[in-house]
């Protein structure tokens, strides 16, 4: 077991920022059937996706916690509004994914759960690495990246994310917003009824997965 899991930690961190952009799709809903490579998933609108995972990368998603959110973890984080963004959820990285999908980039909507109605809002994609700052709460993105960052007496935590050469955004996240984990993981976590997030590339009718992530404990992927 321990040498599946440094098999497939090792298959993750050769996601590039490509698996994340916006060129490719996001396939959000429930496990109905794993058959060999093929994945069949109901989606949030009640239609059904066939995925062919035969080359893709999985991934538990586990619950996390804000505390967690410490300097030198890498994190990814979809976010709304700007100057500063607000974080609608952060998911944590395992060192093997590192620099995972680094950069940012348009995202797509995603559950606001930081609103409290649950509405969908639209995101973006920001992959990076974390510094101190202050910033008040504040439209959606994403952002991977190391940590560190300050935090409010409300509980609200402020991260300086920074990519790349030059780039840098700052976020703040709210207590509200779900805080989870990626956990390396293969084939076997694709359970009917089971939450999923799925990254794919779609050529023609055909959807290729790259990353399949399951909630794990039935955990929604927040993403």
């Amino acid at each position: 077991m321990k040498n599946l899991a440094t098999l497939a930690a090792a298959g993750l961190i050769t996601l590039s920022s490509a698996s994340f952009a916006s060129a490719l799709e996001r396939v959000r809903g429930t496990i109905e059937k794993a058959d060999g490579s093929t994945l069949t998933i109901k989606t949030e609108d009640g239609k059904s996706e066939t995925v062919d995972v035969g080359g893709a990368k999985f991934a538990w998603v586990v619950k996390s916690s804000l505390d967690q959110i410490k300097d030198g973890v890498f994190i990814g984080t979809a976010t709304k509004g700007e100057n500063p963004m607000t974080a609608l959820e952060v998911v944590l990285f395992p060192e093997s994914m590192r620099g995972t999908g680094e950069g940012h980039y348009g995202w797509d909507s995603i559950t606001d759960h930081t609103a409290g109605g649950g509405a969908k809002v639209k995101s973006a994609m920001t992959n990076g690495t974390v510094k101190a700052g202050e910033a008040p709460k504040v439209k959606s993105s994403m952002t991977n990246a190391t940590v560190s960052g300050t935090q409010d007496s409300a509980g609200a935590k402020t991260l300086n994310v920074s990519y790349g050469k030059d780039g840098t955004k700052t976020i703040v996240v709210p207590p509200a917003a779900p805080v989870v984990a990626f956990e390396p993981a293969d084939k076997a976590i694709l359970t009917p009824g089971s939450k999923v997030f799925a990254v794919v590339a779609k050529d023609g009718g055909k959807a290729e997965g790259k990353l399949v992530a399951v909630g794990k404990d039935g955990i929604t992927p927040p993403m």
